[in-house]
């Protein structure tokens, strides 16, 4: 027998209700590469198993010779080499002014060492930039990057060449210039002097930057003790002998975002404090003031005459020029100079005289024998002044930022999930029922995104999915979820005092009788539709109950039981309505248009009309119309006249009081509902069979109907049902699905329409009754014969049956509002009672019937 083929696939439509989207298993382990393998070098490296849940993390498929290249570069040998490398390279550059080599000697054989390393690190940037995930311009790519191209500082030939530095006049021809006292050698002397004094700032200058560039090479230090620990943490017996537990990845993640952030706040420090140091930009030190004062006075000593010469002239204005900074640095100018005795001040303006006016750290004095200089230094400390209040400033923000950084990787990580896990929990310890807060998820993936974002703004390939406190988040929500559908309305209170409760796990909590509507729905020939369908009858039941409870939830009410082929539904009034104000509604104490009867009569409405809407439903579902084509069902239960099978279901509607709490014991507990009004749901249900309608309701829930929907129902027996002596109005709503289009008519174009997308129910209505385009398309009774039909009863009731035998008769065939001709049920089966006893109410008559079915 060959099945439709949406019933051959298992997930042919999830027609019903928009499933939640599944969590995504995080793919972020890398599996070892076993010994067994017969991959060549290039072939693509793919996992031989999928994640068989949540916490089993397993990462995408890498080619095997990136692998190898990574297990190369972080193996023993290989790391012991680059360790070697690395020392040498901090280090390399300081041995070489401590040795007593000569400079043509032993300059040679450090820059070939350090040639070596400068291409040992290249070779290893460029092998761990193709073979290792997330490397290539990543954060420790370019801080490696750096600490390589600076080992070229450290390279003498390379520097002078960088820096400009080129050989000047010894000593010795220095003095040679000097000693010739002519004014030629004085000015050569002065120009040498002057870019000597140039060459030895620019060196000191190279030789500073050197110096704090290097130290980004204890990076590498880093990196060096990352992989060490990561080796042990690999061995088997360094976890055998240690018995440590393996870092988890939150933590790792952690570690690694906390280093990353001590390197930048490190280096930001070394370089920026640089930025606030006068010295920085006035290369001039104080010995240039003495030495160069020196000079002035040797030169003015070799004068041959006895008033200065030109050269001493010249000299003392080299001087001046050089100390002074006319190059555009900061400028430190001279007031008073005196040489030997003599004042010059009138031959450069200078003002000469002490400067009570000035700090004493605004202004320089060098001497040497009866000479002297003064130097003016105010700009200079003004500088000073406004460096150190942006060093404070720039202290001020680093650190701020950095401990702004550290709790925030802090709080994204460990913090935040950790306090949305604790929110959730007081949420529903508050309000069980309540959808899990959306503003959790929609911060849970804003901060997945920050973490998934690295510096210099790449994204990480790894997903922060595979976290744990995001494992653990997820699963929690899940779990949530879960029991707040597994517990239902009846086991919110269940769910809240023990979420609230200090103590231990006490699931049997008391019960609290509350007022509410209840209905109840079963699946017609179900034992049939289960041995024909074996298997498949879940997802059958399933579909049905998608729609079952999503009207039910969209028209206010909840699904209690799901009982196989039977549903229990409940509509609770608001809490403000107790059961002695749907007494008074039901009683007709209570008058209409009051605020108490408009909301017990507007849940009343929404019950009533939630029923009628699934039954429209049912046959517009293209999915549940699939089982038409089922040869096994049409063959065990054709349709009337030969025609397809068709869904049905049976309805029954009742308000009163009951217990609401867990029923059960410490092994199993079921939050449901005890009552006789309860049952009286399921024994409405069971006797629409006997009357032939699909829908039957109790007389006090008619009673607390609104008058708006009241008039669409009729009266179709009084009864007293088995275990009770009261009597009981049996009322009806006509349906008439004929006039709907099948799902096959309407979803022609897509077979996996939902129903949120095509119920109307999620409208806002006035007046259901009047405007919902199901409930009017289904309408099965007009106005008219719903008052022949009460007529009817009327006779009925008194006891003047053939009276009422005359007008059901009438009633028999029923025409709907579409102009359809139709048997009724509810008018056939008052005839068959009718003539049970020859069409002559017995003498016993008042006015009701004992139920023969349940």
């Amino acid at each position: 027998m060959q099945q439709p083929e949406f019933l051959r696939k298992r997930s042919i439509e999830s027609n019903e209700m928009p499933e939640p989207s599944p969590v995504k298993a995080p793919k972020n382990v890398v599996h070892p590469v076993t010994d067994n393998t017969d991959e060549e070098l290039g072939e693509e490296r793919r996992s031989s198993r999928t994640p068989n849940s949540v916490f089993e993390i397993v990462d995408e498929a890498r080619p095997l010779w990136k692998v190898k290249v990574e297990a190369a570069l972080d193996g023993a040998c290989i790391s012991l080499f680059t360790t070697t490398v690395t020392i040498w390279a901090l280090f390399g550059d300081d041995v070489r002014l401590l040795t007593n080599y000569d400079k043509t000697d032993g300059d040679s054989l450090f820059s070939s060492l350090t040639i070596f390393c400068l291409i040992t690190f290249s070779l290893e940037l460029f092998l761990a930039s193709i073979a290792k995930e997330d490397y290539f311009l990543g954060f420790y790519f370019w801080l490696e990057t750096v600490a390589t191209l600076s080992l070229i500082m450290d390279i003498p030939e390379a520097f002078e060449a960088i820096m400009g530095i080129e050989e000047t006049s010894s000593s010795e021809d220095l003095n040679g210039s000097t000693g010739g006292g002519g004014d030629d050698g004085s000015a050569s002397q002065a120009t040498e002097s002057a870019e000597l004094a140039r060459a030895g700032r620019t060196s000191r200058a190279g030789t500073r930057a050197g110096r704090i560039v290097r130290l980004v090479r204890l990076v590498r230090i880093l990196k060096l003790y990352k992989q060490y620990m990561n080796a042990n943490s690999a061995n088997p017996e360094v976890e055998e002998e240690e018995e440590e537990e393996k870092e988890s990845r939150v933590g790792h993640k952690l570690s690694d975002l906390t280093t990353r952030r001590v390197i930048i706040g490190v280096l930001l420090m070394l370089f920026g404090l640089q930025l606030f140091d006068v010295q920085t930009y006035n290369t001039e030190e104080t010995s240039l003031m003495v030495n160069g004062l020196e000079l002035v006075v040797l030169t003015y000593e070799n004068c041959n005459t006895e008033e200065p010469c030109a050269a001493f002239f010249n000299i003392m204005t080299s001087y001046i020029d050089q100390t002074t900074q006319s190059d555009g640095n900061v400028e430190i100018e001279p007031f008073w100079i005196v040489i030997n005795g003599t004042s010059y001040n009138h031959l450069y303006g200078f003002q000469g005289g002490d400067h009570p006016e000035l700090r004493s750290s605004e202004f320089e004095e060098t001497s040497t024998g009866t000479s002297f200089a003064k130097f003016d230094k105010r700009k200079a400390s003004m500088l000073q002044a406004w460096m150190n209040m942006c060093k404070t400033i720039f202290v001020c923000i680093v650190l701020g930022a950095g401990a702004m950084s550290f709790s925030r990787d802090a709080n994204m990580l460990v913090l935040h999930p950790l306090e949305r896990i604790f929110n959730t929990v007081k949420e529903m310890a508050e309000n069980p029922l309540a959808k899990v807060s959306s503003k959790e998820d929609d911060e849970q993936k804003e901060e997945e995104e920050l973490l998934e974002t690295m510096y210099c703004g790449w994204k990480s390939k790894k997903s922060a999915v595979g976290l744990e406190t995001n494992i653990l988040e997820t699963t929690f929500l899940k779990m949530c979820r879960l029991m707040a559908l597994g517990f239902g309305d009846a086991g919110a209170e269940i769910i809240a005092e023990n979420m609230q409760s200090a103590g231990g796990l006490d699931p049997m909590v008391p019960g609290t009788k509350m007022v509410a509507i209840f209905g109840f729905c079963d699946i017609r020939q179900f034992t049939d539709a289960t041995e024909v369908l074996q298997e498949g009858v879940m997802e059958f039941v399933n579909s049905i109950g998608r729609v079952v409870h999503m009207e039910t939830a969209l028209h206010g009410g909840s699904a209690n039981k799901n009982i196989g082929d039977a549903f229990l539904l409940v509509w609770k009034f608001p809490k403000n309505i107790m059961l002695s104000d749907v007494e008074n509604v039901k009683n007709g104490e209570e008058k209409e248009g009051t605020a108490i009867h408009t909301a017990v009569s507007t849940v009343a409405d929404k019950a009533l009309a939630s029923f009628v809407v699934i039954t429209a439903m049912l046959k517009k579902s293209r999915r549940l119309c699939q089982y038409s084509l089922h040869a096994g069902l049409n063959k065990r239960m054709p349709g009337p006249n030969g025609t397809n099978y068709m869904v049905k279901m049976g309805y029954g509607l009742h308000v009163g009081w009951a217990i609401e709490g867990a029923i059960g014991s410490t092994y199993k507990v079921d939050a449901s509902y005890l009552s006789p009004n309860v049952n009286m749901a399921s024994r409405l249900e069971a006797a629409t069979k006997q009357f032939g309608t699909p829908l039957l309701l109790s007389e006090d829930f008619v009673a607390v109907l609104s008058r708006k929907s009241r008039k669409w129902v009729r009266q179709i027996d009084r009864v007293t049902v088995k275990g009770s002596d009261h009597p009981m109005g049996l009322f009806t709503y006509d349906v008439d699905i004929n006039a709907l289009k099948t799902g096959d008519e309407i979803f022609t174009d897509d077979k996996y329409e939902t129903p949120m997308k095509f119920t109307s129910s999620n409208r806002e209505f006035e007046n259901e009754f009047e405007e919902h385009p199901d409930i009017l398309a289904t309408r099965g009774a007009t106005i008219e014969y719903i008052s022949q039909f009460e007529e009817a009863f009327h006779f009925y009731r008194k006891g003047d049956w053939p009276s009422a035998r005359d007008v059901l008769n009438k009633c028999e065939i029923r025409v709907t509002p579409a102009g359809e001709r139709v048997q009724d049920g509810p008018t056939a089966s008052l005839l068959s009672v009718l003539a049970e006893h020859n069409y002559r109410a017995p003498a016993s008559w008042t006015g009701f019937r004992a139920l023969t079915e349940k």
